[in-house]
């Protein structure tokens, strides 16, 4: 049996985060790098990996991706295995949206959607699997939603991306899992980022509304997600995959 230590801890262990240089994507790289992981966060634009970095410290490492282009994902995957030798975790965190009424979405806004948080993350997925393969281990971990789970209005084409994610996780999940690679995902609730933070502040009624269907009555922290991937990316849940866990203060049951 292994100790609490061994367990939970993710020392010597080598992740890859996407959109990881702010927002929730910053929260999970700062919960792996506490938890012991060298941890490359990557997003397109370099000045704020270069900000991240400073903050995170020496296990992080920044490495410009536009998760869109998916022609240079392999060469991405071959760069971060030739600076850190393997990748035993990936943190499928980028992400856009596109609020509009129903009858105002075209298809184009769709795309983009789907290119992020479908396409984009299955691409980068599918490239890390062989060097997961040959360790014959691996967490891969995608960002879910709540609407996934619950209606909301006037997000349908991120509604949908994120109902994807969630076919992704199980089929994938399927394939892999015997080669050692489990695949999970994390719904997140409302975290408090600086992105929420500007919405509360220009509609202020959002806070009462939000809160008044969560029963734990708070705001989740980035940490909050951090910490759920941390545990799904540790030994300590090596006999969970084709999950998701939702962080999100109860929020899914509330009225």
């Amino acid at each position: 049996m292994k100790t609490f230590e061994e367990a939970f801890r993710l020392d010597g262990k080598v992740a890859i985060v996407t959109g990881g240089a702010t927002g929730i994507g910053f929260g999970i790289a700062s919960c792996l790098i506490e938890a012991g992981a060298l941890v490359v966060i990557a997003a397109r634009r370099k000045e704020l990996l270069d900000e991240a970095c400073a903050k995170l410290g020496p296990r992080a490492i920044g490495m410009p991706l536009d998760i869109t282009d998916t022609d240079s994902i392999p060469a991405f995957v071959d760069a971060v295995m030739e600076k850190t030798g393997r990748i035993d975790v990936l943190v499928n965190n980028a992400g856009n949206t596109c609020k509009k009424p129903i009858e105002e979405v075209s298809k184009a806004d769709i795309q983009q959607v789907l290119d992020v948080h479908v396409l984009g993350s299955f691409m980068l997925a599918q490239a890390v699997v062989p060097r997961m393969k040959e360790r014959g281990k691996g967490s891969i971990i995608f960002i879910s939603s709540m609407s996934s789970f619950l209606a909301m209005d006037n997000i349908s084409p991120y509604s949908i991306s994120k109902s994807a994610v969630l076919g992704v996780v199980r089929s994938m999940a399927s394939e892999v899992s015997p080669y050692g690679i489990r695949v999970n995902s994390i719904a997140p609730g409302w975290i408090m980022t600086p992105m929420f933070e500007n919405i509360l502040q220009l509609i202020p009624s959002r806070r009462d509304k939000v809160l008044g269907r969560t029963p734990l009555k708070e705001f989740g922290e980035p940490e909050d997600i951090g910490w759920a991937a941390a545990y799904l990316a540790s030994d300590a849940a090596r006999f969970i995959t084709a999950a998701t866990i939702i962080v999100d203060g109860g929020a899914v049951v509330g009225l």
